[in-house]
């Protein structure tokens, strides 16, 4: 192993452990202590905001350095021939990136403005809808780590 593929490697695994860490400890800590905190669904929901703001552009970030070291590993691992398990399984990763990279953008500029807009009435099915999208991303991100760690068994 080169100093760069240990670079790549490291860059990989630690921005996939930030996006799968930070959504995690969003859902299993950080929104349940916070709404037994807030009496209101108003002041809750104003806490989530504040603390969300800028928080795409964080997320995005972390989802270039995971395609970008990506590529850099598939390059400078690439051997000839390429084994069909590798290939097939960083196939499935760039497609679960894909798809979790879809699914957080359309939360995102999407979904969140119109939690931010929303009725008091509107505000539950935004939330299960927001939780659906949480636990899919958490399955996404995780299933996509854990076939890193097949393919570099190959």
């Amino acid at each position: 192993m080169t100093v760069l593929d240990l670079a790549l490697s490291v860059t990989h695994v630690l921005a996939g452990a930030a996006w799968f860490g930070a959504m995690f400890y969003s859902a299993t800590v950080l929104h349940p202590r916070a709404a037994v905190f807030f009496k209101t669904n108003e002041d809750f929901e104003a806490f989530i905001m504040t603390l969300s703001d800028g928080a795409r552009w964080k997320v995005l970030g972390a989802c270039v350095l995971i395609a970008g070291s990506g590529i850099g590993l598939a390059i400078t691992s690439w051997r000839s021939p390429v084994p069909f398990g590798w290939l097939a399984l960083v196939g499935v990763k760039v497609a679960l990136l894909l798809a979790a990279v879809a699914l957080f953008g359309y939360t995102s500029w999407w979904l969140w403005p119109r939690r931010v807009f929303a009725t008091a009435e509107d505000l539950p099915a935004l939330r299960r809808t927001y939780w659906l999208i949480v636990w899919t991303l958490l399955v996404l991100v995780g299933l996509n780590m854990a076939l890193g760690v097949a393919a570099h068994m190959l």
